[in-house]
Order: structure tokens, then C-alpha cells, then sequence
């Protein structure tokens, strides 16, 4: 019982039907010194898993465009030009 609730907090990421396994991670199942199927197929899902998971691109926040960028502070001179720094 308490195992099935910790696996239900996992998340899963279904492979889609264009889904194409990397080529170091078949050399890895094909080189790997497995006991058993079920371990390579352990060893394959969780890979398979962590592609798929780096795969996925976080979304950026959506900067201010009327916003300085840099990390120094800048001053407007009287002609209108941004000064190196601010005192």
C-alpha cells in the first residue's frame, strides 16, 4: 500500500510515436553486464525517462523591454546618452 502511493507521485512522461532512443543509450543497453531482463528494463525505462525529462524546455518569464539590461546602474546625461555609471 505505501509503495503504490509513492509511486503515484512520480511523474511519467509518455513517449510520444516519434520518439527515437539516443544512440548512447542502446550502446549502453548492448554493453551494459545486466543480471537479468528485468534489470536492463529497468535500466531502459529510467533512461528513457531522464531523455524525455531533459527534452523538456522550461518557459522563460517575460522580461520588462523598456527595462535596462546589465547589472550596472546607468544615468541619462543631459544629451539624452546613458553615463558608465551612477554615483
Amino acid at each position: 500500500m505505501l509503495r503504490q502511493f509513492f509511486r503515484k507521485n512520480i511523474m511519467y512522461i509518455k513517449p510520444s510515436k516519434t520518439y527515437k532512443m539516443s544512440s548512447l543509450l542502446k550502446a549502453s543497453l548492448a554493453t551494459g553486464k545486466f543480471k537479468d531482463a528485468h534489470e536492463k528494463g529497468a535500466w531502459k525505462r529510467a533512461m528513457i525517462q531522464a531523455e524525455l525529462a531533459a527534452a523538456i524546455v522550461p518557459k522563460s518569464t517575460k522580461t520588462d523591454r523598456g527595462a535596462p539590461r546589465g547589472t550596472a546602474s546607468y544615468v541619462t546625461n543631459d544629451t539624452g546618452t546613458a553615463s558608465t555609471q551612477a554615483e
